[in-house]
């Protein structure tokens, strides 16, 4: 993600630009952290393939002495998934700018970037919502069942973890813990009080990498906390708590189009500007999320402590 703007602006400020914009923007986005990361080449369509491989029946049969395996079929199967263009854009007048206290309209910089991040992160966690297995609050056979009081534990996270451990969901290869969860304020407060929870702050990962909103772990899952959780409202609010495995699901930008800021400062005149009267702050780029296996994300829904 980067800056695009007119030679109106100076490197150094379209340099501040950038920092304010993608400090905002990185900081929303959580719900795609943990994916197959991709690029879709230009100019090669807008429809992107997954390709998932089935593994190989176990070879439980000895071989003859000397001769070699027999050949077995690998098998797979496509997902594919539509790139889609999202973008937004704000006019800032040149007397506000001018005027106002938010010196070089840094603040409206932050702003633009956090709708950015927002929107990205919704379309992976509405993504996560639709295309993961469900696994109710223990105890409740529907959805409607469900009420403020079952809230998430340690028990539903074991569980989720057994499920994909039963699914040969892939684990992350990481020191840290082999799964990875996306929960919410409400969610984490409930689980955040089990005397198992290990706070993030305290790992002892030397040199891996904290992910953005990394809360801690419990039951091998690293929790990442959002202020974006998905929540439906029946019973009681619902809320839905992502629990999944490496190469789960998988996040596409297009190679030339990948979601970036773009700049038109009001010193830029031309026949759509003609006074100079306003600046333009916009964000735009091609962008897709993509369930790759139901079985190794599970959501665990549930409700949470008032």
């Amino acid at each position: 993600m980067t800056v695009i703007a007119t030679g109106d602006l100076t490197a150094e400020m379209s340099t501040l630009y950038e920092k304010k914009f993608l400090k905002r923007a990185e900081y929303e986005y959580v719900h795609a952290q943990g994916a197959q990361l991709r690029d879709q080449p230009a100019n090669e369509g807008k429809s992107v393939n997954f390709t998932r491989h089935t593994p190989l029946a176990v070879a439980t049969t000895a071989l003859t002495e000397g001769v070699n395996p027999s050949e077995v079929a690998l098998t797979a199967s496509t997902v594919t998934a539509t790139l889609g263009e999202y973008g937004n854009t704000v006019r800032i007048s040149r007397f506000l700018s001018l005027t106002s206290i938010d010196r070089n309209n840094l603040e409206k910089i932050e702003v633009v970037g956090q709708n950015m991040g927002e929107t990205l992160d919704t379309l992976a966690r509405n993504e996560l919502f639709t295309g993961a297995t469900v696994q109710l609050a223990v105890g409740n056979a529907t959805l409607t069942d469900i009420g403020a009081s079952d809230v998430l534990t340690v028990y539903e996270l074991q569980l989720a973890v057994r499920n994909l451990k039963k699914a040969k969901a892939m684990r992350y290869q990481s020191k840290i813990a082999p799964w990875m969860g996306k929960v919410g304020p409400d969610t984490s407060f409930d689980l955040q009080r089990d005397s198992t929870f290990v706070n993030a702050d305290v790992y002892d990962n030397g040199a891996e990498k904290i992910y953005t909103g990394e809360l801690g772990k419990i039951s091998g899952a690293r929790l990442l906390e959002t202020a974006n959780q998905k929540s439906e409202s029946s019973t009681a609010t619902v809320f839905s708590n992502f629990i999944h495995g490496d190469q789960a699901f998988g996040s596409m930008n297009l190679e030339g189009d990948k979601p970036q800021m773009y700049i038109i400062p009001h010193t830029k005149i031309d026949s759509g500007n003609p006074a100079g009267r306003f600046s333009m702050i916009s964000w735009a780029g091609s962008y897709v999320c993509k369930t790759l296996n139901a079985l190794w994300i599970r959501n665990i829904k549930t409700g949470a402590s008032a």
